[in-house]
């Protein structure tokens, strides 16, 4: 019988607190922690992670990079190579991880512990990172980490809206999906039933959790068993990239669309709450109800048309024109569909016509 392997962390820790039981978990585990590189950013997230080197104990070297541009690639790279860790430790959110999560893979393919500060997209255990390259911003193939540490008090205190971008970027899972089947009809790509299956579930699984809420207005940051189920989630969909060997079950025609908005932007909005905006409009473009989605949105605080990120109807539906041209190589609904459709759709997703 054929059979696969497929690389995925060894373990997760979703809760209360699991920062200061970071040095039990690792030993549980059975992590090498004798001798540590810190990786975080140089605000918030180096608070964060000044905790966790107390945590740990030991020999522990810490770096805080800016972002992820090629000059904190090369002081991470830098620093690993000098220290020669026995495991590095990303602290903060996915530029940092993502820099770790290279850099670590790229020099001796040390293991990479990722501790995220922020719920705010589904890369924290996929085996791809988004990083700056001589030739632009690009998705690179790494290790996923060994483990991943969450502590629900820190992710909490972040700004909702990085909350609400890993929601919308979890629900866009939905249309995603769709889009890789089309593709399998129309352009003979291969759909990975099992990656596919995990990526609907997560996104579904908690939208029934939200929307079985009674609360008009349910408070997020306040809510454990939203953010635990969010967090593992987000976990369940890089599973599912890992699965795929690419981002099809978790992006389709709503990241080309917040791609292109990236570009026609001065400044762009989240990633998750473009791409989960968009998912409106993809399921309008196919027919489907959209009326559950916008009041599960609004049961949230989520945005439900483009003038509530602050951005015109002229330049939403420019972004939808301009979509497929940001990925040619993906099929989505994008490639189907003519300009009345277009038109019909954004009026039954946002209440407009252009």
């Amino acid at each position: 019988m054929l059979s696969r392997s497929v690389r995925i962390p060894s373990f997760f820790h979703i809760g209360k607190g699991t920062l200061a039981n970071i040095k039990n978990i690792l030993d549980v585990e059975g992590v090498d922690h004798s001798k540590c590189l810190v990786i975080s950013g140089k605000n918030f997230t180096k608070i964060t992670a000044d905790v966790v080197k107390k945590s740990i104990g030991g020999e522990i070297n810490q770096v805080s990079i800016v972002n992820s541009g090629l000059d904190s690639i090369s002081e991470v790279q830098r620093k690993i190579q000098e220290f020669s860790p026995s495991l590095v430790i990303g602290v903060g959110g996915g530029k940092v991880l993502d820099v770790t999560k290279y850099c670590s893979y790229k020099i001796n393919n040390t293991p990479f512990l990722a501790i995220p500060t922020v719920l705010s997209n589904d890369g924290i255990s996929s085996p791809v990172a988004v990083v700056q390259t001589e030739q632009g911003i690009n998705s690179l193939g790494t290790n996923p980490p060994v483990g991943i540490i969450i502590d629900t008090e820190i992710v909490r205190n972040a700004p909702l809206e990085t909350i609400l971008s890993g929601v919308g970027d979890l629900i866009s899972n939905i249309s995603a999906v769709e889009d890789w089947n089309l593709a399998g009809m129309y352009a003979g790509e291969k759909v990975d039933k099992f990656a596919e299956i995990l990526a609907r579930n997560s996104a579904e699984g908690f939208m029934q959790l939200v929307g079985s809420n009674q609360c008009d207005l349910i408070p997020l940051a306040d809510r454990d068993d939203i953010l635990t189920l969010l967090a593992e989630s987000l976990i369940q969909s890089g599973i599912a990239m890992s699965l795929a060997g690419s981002s099809r079950p978790c992006s389709g025609s709503e990241h080309l669309i917040s791609h292109a908005l990236d570009g026609m932007l001065n400044f762009a909005k989240p990633h998750g709450i473009q791409v989960g905006l968009a998912t409106i409009f993809t399921t309008a473009i196919r027919g489907k109800e959209v009326s559950n989605l916008i009041s599960l949105y609004k049961k949230i605080g989520f945005p439900t048309r483009p003038e509530d990120m602050g951005i015109s109807t002229s330049t939403f539906a420019d972004a939808i024109k301009n979509a497929p041209n940001t990925r040619k190589g993906r099929f989505t609904i994008l490639n189907l569909v003519s300009e009345k459709e277009v038109q019909e759709a954004l009026k039954i997703a946002y209440g407009y016509r252009t």
